[in-house]
């Protein structure tokens, strides 16, 4: 802050200078000047005076103009000219008598013409004569009230230059020495303006790492006192606010610990933001601080989250049974209640659950309700794809034998892999978590890639969804579970079919690179908004929920394929722009990385 004031400061200064200094000069250079041809003028008058007597008193009116402007000159050191009515050279101090007849006829020269007139002439230029920049005054020789000539005077310019050249030096050693001290004045001062904010910008420092016993000493009756006097009226309210507070805390902390029942409360966001022992127990929450971390990362039952961010909406207090799958399944009756602020009841700040463990009944029930929930929704696409099939070889295709053998090959296979996968969804928590011991073999990616485009390009032909395949002709093979692959690329490409308006386009692309399979959805779909992508493999969050419900998506598709991208030890970014389309990139390691 300092700095910048001091830079305007004496921004400010040395225009404010220099403009003084340039003013004065002009100023000065002006009056000068004007000195100048008053003292022409005065001098011209003098001579002019002379002259007429002479002229009044001549019988023949004709004298030697040229030795009177020698002599003239001598005494005044300027240039004199006497030149007569019809513009012709009298007399010149400059010129000798022998040279008068070659000079020009100074009838129009602008000083000469305006004298001739009556008037005063001035100008300003370059001889021609002499070759000299000169001041001219020219004034109207007159006898008996007649315009006889004009008495012209000159002085040389370069001795003005001269002059303001030397006013022009001590002007600028004056704006420098100007400068050099209002700047020292300026810092200072500056420096010591600016010395309470330092203290304020520290102290406050200190107070952002809790330290409260800082205190600002500033004298003085200006703003900057009052500010520091109320900043440290400030940090002690504060700090005696804190000190409540913490007493409040540690007293609700007591509370809740000797609590059986669990209470466990998030924000809008879903950070969570009160949880007491017994919520930690009874959903086995290992981390001692889970302090403003998400909901996603603490708790790993997919309803009770749904629930919450369905009360969100809503805004009303909901009893509701839950099944949590933990180190044991637990059947679970949460009481959630929205937390309002007392001044304004419309204004729902987060959410305020009461948990408490039920019968081994009703977990069992609750657990039946939730795995046909679970398997509708990862059965949907391939019962799909396996009717289609059906319904194509009862159309017809079933008197090709090449097209009715391969069909039936393709559909004993995917049944065995729904026979395979209704095993598995039974421990997608395990999934999630990554602790239990799946099946692993080694995969043929290319293989495993071209049969499942295979099925899911009849899918996008249904909605007029052109879909393409590019794959490496050679490509390495991963290790990990066949069927978690196949179903990772069907939620992915299904997805994007389910996204992608009519006459779209889905691209496929798989190729290996630094011993990684990377592997491109691209679908010229409507797109992400940029705000959703962090949270687009959250379970069951959905960028546009209306959309999400026409096309039959429940939310567990890309949380799915986030687990199993992590199960293979690899990676998943999305790539997207609203309008235009999204991009799926997974980056597995071949099975020789692993090794």
């Amino acid at each position: 802050m300092k700095k910048k004031i001091f830079v305007v400061y004496g921004t400010l200064m040395i225009i404010g200078i220099m403009l003084t200094g340039f003013l004065a000069f002009s100023l000065i250079k002006t009056n000068y000047t004007m000195k100048i041809e008053e003292q022409l003028i005065s001098n011209g008058e003098l001579i002019n005076s002379f002259i007429g007597e002479k002229l009044e008193n001549s019988s023949t009116k004709y004298l030697d103009f040229d030795s009177y402007a020698m002599e003239y000159a001598m005494k005044s050191k300027l240039r004199v000219t006497f030149i007569d009515k019809n513009g012709i050279v009298m007399g010149d101090s400059e010129v000798s008598e022998d040279l008068l007849d070659l000079m020009e006829n100074h009838m129009y020269r602008a000083e000469v013409k305006k004298a001739l007139k009556g008037y005063i002439g001035k100008d300003i230029r370059t001889s021609s004569t002499t070759d000299v920049e000169y001041i001219y005054v020219a004034i109207p020789l007159k006898v008996n009230n007649e315009i006889y000539g004009v008495t012209r005077v000159a002085f040389p310019f370069t001795e003005m230059r001269k002059i303001n050249l030397t006013l022009l030096k001590y002007i600028f050693l004056s704006v420098i020495c100007g400068i050099f001290l209002s700047l020292i004045i300026g810092y200072r001062y500056v420096d010591n303006a600016t010395k309470p904010i330092k203290e304020i910008t520290e102290i406050s420092r200190k107070i952002a790492k809790e330290n409260y016993k800082g205190k600002v000493e500033v004298s003085g009756e200006d703003e900057i006192r009052i500010l520091a006097e109320n900043f440290n009226i400030m940090v002690e309210k504060l700090n005696n606010t804190i000190k409540e507070t913490r007493d409040k805390n540690i007293k609700l902390k007591s509370t809740l610990s000797s609590m059986k029942a669990g209470i466990f409360a998030v924000d809008k966001e879903l950070n969570v933001i009160l949880v007491n022992h017994g919520a930690k127990e009874l959903l086995n929450i290992d981390e001692v601080n889970v302090y403003k971390r998400h909901m996603d990362e603490v708790i790993h039952n997919e309803e009770l989250k749904v629930l919450l961010k369905e009360l969100l909406i809503k805004g009303e207090s909901i009893e509701k049974k839950v099944e949590v799958k933990l180190l044991e399944k637990r059947i679970l009756k949460i009481y959630t209640n929205p937390i309002k602020l007392d001044l304004d009841p419309n204004r729902i700040l987060g959410v305020m659950a009461l948990i408490e463990d039920i019968t081994e009944i009703t977990r069992l029930e609750n657990m039946r309700s939730q795995f046909v929930a679970n398997v509708t929704h990862e059965l949907k696409t391939p019962l799909t794809s396996i009717s289609g099939f059906i319904e194509t070889l009862k159309s017809g295709a079933i008197d090709n034998k090449n097209v009715r053998n391969r069909f039936l090959d393709i559909i004993e296979v995917e049944t065995e892999r729904l026979n395979r996968l209704i095993d598995d969804i039974l421990t997608l928590s395990d999934i999630e978590n990554r602790s239990s011991n799946t099946r692993k073999e080694e995969i043929n990616v290319k293989s495993s890639v071209e049969e499942v485009f295979f099925l899911m390009k009849r899918i996008g032909e249904q909605k007029n969804v052109e879909c393409d395949l590019e794959i490496s002709s050679s490509i390495s093979s991963i290790y990990g579970n066949r069927d978690w692959f196949k179903q990772m690329l069907i939620n992915l490409i299904d997805n994007g079919i389910k996204y992608t308006n009519e006459n779209g386009k889905l691209y496929i692309k798989v190729y290996e690179k630094y011993n990684k399979i990377i592997i491109s959805i691209k679908d010229t779909g409507i797109g992400i908004p940029k705000e959703d992508i962090p949270r687009l493999f959250e379970r069951f969050y959905r960028v546009d929920k209306a959309r999400s419900r026409k096309v039959g998506g429940t939310g567990l598709g890309l949380a799915i394929v986030k687990h199993i991208v992590l199960s293979f030890k690899g990676v998943i970014s999305v790539n997207s722009i609203v309008g235009e389309g999204s991009e799926f990139l997974i980056k597995l390691p071949t099975r020789k990385m692993l090794k």
